[in-house]
């Protein structure tokens, strides 16, 4: 499940691939490059607080750069529903600083919801998931100062009994 699909240009690079792959996203998908896909129900129109796809139906669900344009008061039951669509593994990149776009001193307009990493954790910790090492360690990178480099990775293991989960 690709929850935040944009421009389904993800969702149509795996499909290309061989992979089936569903989506999610806010703006009007009829109306855009996701069309296609839309006609094929491939892709629905919805926020991330009310996905449109059943409990557990997914063996990966991912978003990238697009739960920190939720806003504050909807990111945790948008966790809670990347979490209720996944059979296990759930990956996401979140963009950990306000937008070029947004003019400093007034309210954000983009990035509504600009928190640190462990802030982001704890909502996902609270939506019953735990963050998978070692997909961490192999995804997230470091400049020569030790300061992670974007794209953050937020990798987890969530609703999923251990021995069953396998993303190959």
């Amino acid at each position: 499940l690709d929850a935040g699909a944009g421009t389904c240009g993800t969702m149509q690079a795996l499909r290309q691939v061989g992979r089936y792959v569903v989506g999610v996203e806010l703006s009007d998908v009829s109306q855009t490059t996701c069309s296609p896909l839309f006609k094929m129900g491939l892709v629905k129109q919805g926020p991330l607080n009310r996905i449109p796809y059943p409990d557990h139906a997914y063996d990966v669900v991912f978003t990238s750069e697009v739960l920190e344009h939720v806003p504050t008061n909807l990111v945790g039951k948008s966790i809670e529903e990347l979490v209720r669509c996944s059979r296990g593994v759930l990956f996401a990149t979140i963009s950990l600083r306000p937008s070029a776009l947004d003019k400093p001193g007034r309210p954000p307009k983009v990035h509504l919801t600009v928190r640190p990493r462990e802030w982001w954790e704890g909502k996902f910790r609270e939506a019953g998931c735990k963050r998978d090492e070692v997909a961490f360690k192999l995804f997230q990178k470091y400049g020569t100062n030790g300061e992670e480099i974007s794209p953050r990775f937020f990798p987890f293991n969530c609703n999923y009994n251990e021995s069953v989960v396998n993303v190959s």
